[in-house]
């Protein structure tokens, strides 16, 4: 019993972490596309801001970025790392280290702003970087891995209470019956002693057991009823 609830619980586990770097994939890639479509839809615009050198009208634009919930950081970075712009968001809350690195977080992505007319050999005046708030992520990688435990568990729970009962009918009932037969059966009447089929077990095990019982008792039936003829004949010699 040890073995099988060590394997069940292994096999959960499994189950349960892959289905969650499957659903915090999904979610960073669902964030990622949000991040870029509010990118592009504010490409432009920042960057005629940038060339015209309207400080003001950059930051407004990337101020009204604040609504968006998930974003946590607008920033506009010139080449060399060099930060100029940047939205005034509140102070992102911290998530645990770990996990940070198990799930590579923060979700950030950089858009490059190109003066038009854009040509192949155009470079980038400054870089666009968004970062979506890792402390969201970090609450739906909780819910997710609280719901898929319960989940799992409750069906576990379920399997386990309704295989328990499937053994109890189909095995331990019908046992339980043998051995109450067997321990009433009247010791005169062993020899000539036949036990009862169980229903529903003609084809398994249970019911070879019982057939081999029974033709066992029937040999020995037989057995008997030979030994006292042939002591008969031995105890009256020809003349």
């Amino acid at each position: 019993m040890t073995a099988v609830s060590a394997v069940v619980v292994v096999t959960l586990s499994l189950f349960i972490v892959v289905q969650l770097f499957h659903f915090v994939n999904q979610r960073r890639e669902d964030y990622a596309r949000q991040l870029e479509s509010i990118a592009y839809s504010v490409r432009q615009p920042l960057t005629d801001a940038i060339l015209q050198g309207e400080v003001q009208r950059a930051e407004d634009i990337l101020n009204n970025l604040l609504p968006v919930a998930f974003l946590s950081r607008a920033d506009v970075v010139l080449p060399g790392e060099l930060q100029t712009l940047h939205a005034r968001f509140p102070t992102e809350r911290a998530v645990p280290a770990w996990t940070a690195r198990v799930f590579n977080l923060p979700i950030r992505i950089s858009v490059p702003l190109f003066a038009l007319p854009q040509t192949p050999t155009s470079t980038p005046l400054a870089q666009l970087v968004l970062q979506a708030d890792s402390y969201r992520m970090f609450q739906f990688i909780v819910s997710t891995f609280s719901t898929l435990l319960a989940s799992y568990f409750l069906l576990a729970l379920i399997l386990s209470v309704a295989v328990t009962w499937s053994i109890n009918r189909l095995m331990i009932h019908p046992l339980r019956a043998i051995i109450d037969e067997l321990q009433n059966a009247p010791p005169e009447t062993l020899t000539q002693h036949r036990l009862t089929l169980p229903a529903h077990h003609q084809d398994d095990e249970l019911g070879a057991l019982v057939r081999s019982y029974n033709l066992n008792q029937q040999r020995l039936e037989h057995l008997h009823a030979e030994q006292p003829s042939a002591l008969s004949k031995d105890d009256n010699p020809p003349a």
